[in-house]
């Protein structure tokens, strides 16, 4: 539908013949298809993020239930963190590299604050000592704290035939 749209506009915005009978409708029919088409495009992207999403869900719940589960007291959960600030170019290209060049550069950069933190549990299974880290977690450690003291625990769930696969699961902290 997009290409089909684009087609027709390129040949109707320059169509003088007259074979074809009142060409602006064509034109803005063309420019209706454009239209359409990025929006069915915009629709079938989202819809197989959707299903990805979908799938992704399934395969942890389906993990969960065939694994080990190892209850976890988050007041007992290391907290390590790696907070930076990063400068963001606010427009990049020639234009805005000579703009830097002859006046202040300072001006077409911004900073931001980036945070990273994992938690790391310890515990004794067995008589072996495991640890186990949670995926990176983008938030400051303050308000991560005040989520982790709200939750108070979570689970870890292991791979009965590999303890080194295992699922942290802080989906708690995807809302917030």
């Amino acid at each position: 539908m997009l290409v089909l749209g684009i087609l027709t506009y390129l040949f109707f915005r320059h169509y003088n013949g007259s074979f074809i009978p009142y060409p602006i409708v064509w034109y803005f029919g063309a420019i209706l298809m454009i239209l359409i088409g990025i929006l069915l495009i915009k629709s079938a992207i989202t819809k197989g993020n959707k299903e990805i999403e979908d799938n992704f869900k399934k395969e942890i719940e389906k993990f969960k239930l065939n694994s080990e589960k190892i209850p976890v007291d988050l007041n007992n959960c290391l907290i390590k963190t790696n907070n930076y600030t990063e400068q963001i170019e606010k427009e990049s290209g020639y234009r805005a590299q000579t703009l830097d060049a002859l006046y202040d550069s300072s001006k077409n950069v911004e900073s931001v604050n980036v945070y990273n933190a994992v938690l790391i549990f310890e515990t004794e299974i067995n008589g072996q000592k495991e640890k186990f880290y949670s995926p990176t977690i983008n938030k400051e450690e303050i308000t991560l704290r005040f989520l982790l003291d709200r939750q108070k625990e979570t689970f870890i769930y292991v791979d009965k035939g590999n303890r080194k696969r295992y699922y942290f699961d802080i989906e708690f902290l995807d809302d917030k």
